[in-house]
Parts: C-alpha cells; sequence; structure tokens
C-alpha cells in the first residue's frame, strides 16, 4: 500500500503543477460535452501525463479517466483519474480546484495545487492532510446532535433539512475530514465514478461514513450523526440507501 500511495502522491503532485501552470488562463478553449460540463485543454493535458506515468510505473493495471478512454489492464487493479475536479472553479479562477488520483477501492490522492494542500488516504493506513512541509492526520468530528450538525450542500436540489446548519460549502471535503464541518450532502449533482472515487476512502479512513442515496444524492458525514442524516434523505419517496459506486 505505501508504494502504491508514494506513487500516487508523486504523480498527483507532478500533474497538478501542470494544472497550476494553466490555472488562470483556464477559461480560454473552454468546450462543453454532452452533459454540459466544462472541458478544458488542461484537464486532457494533465490526464495525459498521469496516464504516461502510470503506464511507465504499472503497465499491467488499468486506467480510467474522465476525458480520454479507459485502458483496460491485466492485474485486476484500476486506477481512477479526475484530472480537474471541479473545473468550473478553475475556469473561473477560483483555487478550490483539485486534481485526483485513486487507485480503485483502495487509496486517494487529491492535490489542491493552487491551495498548497494535498489530501491523502489508503484503507488501513488512515487519511492525511498534507499542507507545505506539515503533515496532520485527518479525523472527521465526534460531534453527535443533528440540531448543532454544521452541514455543506451541493447540487441544483440541495434538500431541505429539517435539523443542523447549513453553512458555506466551499472545501466541504477537506473540512469534512479535519472536522470543520460534520456533514456533506451532494444532491442533482450529476455525481459519476470519477466524483466519488477518491470520497469514500478519504471520508471513512477519517473515520467518517458515504452512502449513496438513490440516483442523484450522496451523503457524507461523521460516523455519529451519519444514520440520523441518512434517514432525513431516505424519507423522500423511492429513494434507498447503496453504497458509493453502486
Amino acid at each position: 500500500m505505501w508504494t502504491d500511495m508514494c506513487l500516487a502522491l508523486r504523480i498527483a503532485r507532478e500533474a497538478a503543477k501542470t494544472a497550476e501552470l494553466a490555472f488562470g488562463v483556464g477559461g480560454r478553449d473552454v468546450r462543453y460535452k454532452a452533459d454540459g460540463s466544462e472541458v478544458t485543454p488542461a484537464d486532457v493535458a494533465v490526464e495525459e501525463l498521469v496516464r504516461r506515468r502510470l503506464a511507465e510505473a504499472v503497465p499491467d493495471d488499468g486506467v480510467h479517466g474522465e476525458e480520454l478512454p479507459e485502458r483496460r489492464g491485466t492485474s485486476g487493479r484500476r486506477w481512477l483519474v479526475d484530472p480537474i475536479s471541479g473545473t468550473a472553479d478553475f475556469v473561473r479562477g477560483r483555487p478550490t480546484y483539485s486534481v485526483d488520483l485513486a487507485l480503485e477501492g483502495a487509496l486517494a490522492v487529491s492535490v489542491l495545487p493552487s491551495l498548497g494542500i494535498t489530501m491523502a488516504a489508503g484503507r488501513g493506513i488512515g487519511c492525511r492532510v498534507l499542507r507545505g512541509g506539515h503533515e496532520e492526520v485527518a479525523r472527521v468530528s465526534t460531534r453527535d446532535s443533528p440540531d448543532r450538525a454544521r452541514i455543506c450542500l451541493h447540487g441544483r436540489d440541495k434538500p431541505v433539512l429539517p435539523r443542523g446548519l447549513v453553512v458555506d460549502n466551499s472545501l466541504s471535503v477537506l473540512r469534512l475530514i479535519t472536522g470543520a464541518v460534520d456533514v456533506v450532502v451532494a444532491a442533482g449533482a450529476d455525481l459519476d465514478e470519477f466524483d466519488l472515487a477518491c470520497l469514500p476512502v478519504l471520508v471513512e479512513e477519517a473515520g467518517g461514513r458515504v452512502t449513496v442515496v438513490g440516483d442523484d444524492v450522496v451523503l457524507a458525514s461523521n460516523s455519529s450523526l451519519h444514520d440520523a442524516f441518512l434517514d432525513l434523505l431516505v424519507a423522500r419517496p423511492g429513494v434507498e440507501p447503496g453504497t458509493p459506486g453502486s
């Protein structure tokens, strides 16, 4: 696991430098995919770099990225690449975009190059946040009162929750795994496997839980509050809880 983690950190950080060089001019040459989402030349350049480095280091592994066709491997392992997660932020000059790389189900690295922050987690080895030369163990909060829960909401169909306090949703994953917020809900955000590639490993290795609720809702929270907020979300007709990526 540690060998894979070192590889993922090295590749993601190199790719993040490519993204950061393009940041500030990211709004140029934007095109729109069939689903209406934005893509820039930087998205493609970052993914191409990640694919090259993975092909050099682990040629038998599969690679599935958001912008380019999947490369099937023979090892039974697959890497997921979201070259610029938060392209809308990238295009608009907001520094909250990230470069995400995950070994499916095993480890996750998310680099926020313009903020100098890296989130990294692996199954059985915990979750860490690296800021410059400082490294801290990431742990979710221990808050257990739904009425006092700090909640970040994302997506076009944000639910009305009768409990908790809705707060600013910027950097919500980072804030969740470091205990600054307690609950994150994405609803109607058209989340795909790339959006979910890093989230479960980061949150669960920090002591939290992640559940997919229906087709378009994801709940991530500390463990103490998860069931209470899951009950609130599944109260909607036709919604059943599942697992990330199902």
